[in-house]
């Protein structure tokens, strides 16, 4: 959802040989690359390593941005390195890269502990929730802008 509302005027083309649709977007004067993986969540990391070596991106220089069901709904944290949380996407992202120094911003969708967690995962959001969504994108978007404009640090700050 946060990069669908960033990429609003892109164009996406799909590359089978990179696993996903790229898009491209100037901010700031800077050139970001989009990435939306065609592989499944749990093999992210093989789009994202893909993407890394075909453009020589250094790990500093991009941001994963991924749902996190051990945040709140509604709340975002940003972070420049660690675990994965138990999350096995950026599970494989780290594992398939070999470093844990990854930016990362994670979107709070809670979860019950009662709930299945595949079944609640894959579940739509309630009228109630999707009102939490609609502020809780719109502050991931301006984080993941102001990562572009002004780096790591600033977005901890005015974000976490």
């Amino acid at each position: 959802m946060v990069i669908e509302r960033i990429a609003e005027d892109v164009r996406f083309k799909r590359s089978i040989k990179l696993k996903g649709y790229l898009g491209e977007k100037e901010i700031a004067g800077e050139k970001i690359l989009l990435v939306k993986p065609t592989t499944f969540m749990n093999n992210s990391g093989i789009c994202v390593k893909k993407i890394v070596d075909y453009y020589q991106i250094h790990l500093k220089d991009f941001l994963v941005i991924y749902d996190d069901v051990d945040l709140l709904l509604g709340k975002i944290r940003f972070r420049r390195k660690g675990s994965s949380g138990g999350h096995k996407g950026i599970k494989s992202i780290i594992e398939i890269l070999g470093s844990e120094e990854i930016n990362r911003l994670r979107i709070g969708i809670g979860k019950k502990r009662d709930e299945d967690l595949a079944e609640y995962v894959l579940s739509d959001f309630s009228p109630q929730e999707k009102e939490i969504l609609k502020k809780v994108i719109s502050d991931a978007v301006s984080a993941s802008l102001d990562w572009v404009r002004f780096g790591a640090n600033y977005v901890m700050q005015n974000y976490n």
